[in-house]
């Protein structure tokens, strides 16, 4: 289970595993819930978080559109190793999450 915190209406999520297709649905939950609760600004801290297969990308975009579709709002990725960072520049991906 993540470290969720909110704060100042933000909620900031620490998964602290890796984002890979055996941790997805566990982690889908969460945002889910978070994001029905009507929550808008989304912060995920990956400073714990080392890998992240195709399923996780695909649980991130996936958790971006439903975010989208319940009213709008931001998803921040915060912490991300340096490798990471590269991953998601490679795939376009900074262009659809703010990353910090």
């Amino acid at each position: 289970m993540s470290l969720i915190e909110r704060k100042d209406g933000v909620v900031t999520i620490k998964p602290g595993i890796d984002i890979v297709a055996s941790q997805c649905e566990t982690l889908k939950q969460e945002f889910l819930e978070i994001i029905n609760s009507g929550e808008k600004k989304l912060v995920i801290d990956f400073s714990e978080t080392e890998m992240i297969d195709s399923s996780g990308i695909g649980l991130l975009i996936s958790i971006r559109n439903s975010l989208t579709n319940s009213g709008g709002g931001e998803i921040e990725l915060s912490n991300l190793s340096d490798d990471l960072h590269q991953l998601f520049k490679v795939m376009r991906l900074d262009n659809h999450f703010t990353i910090s």
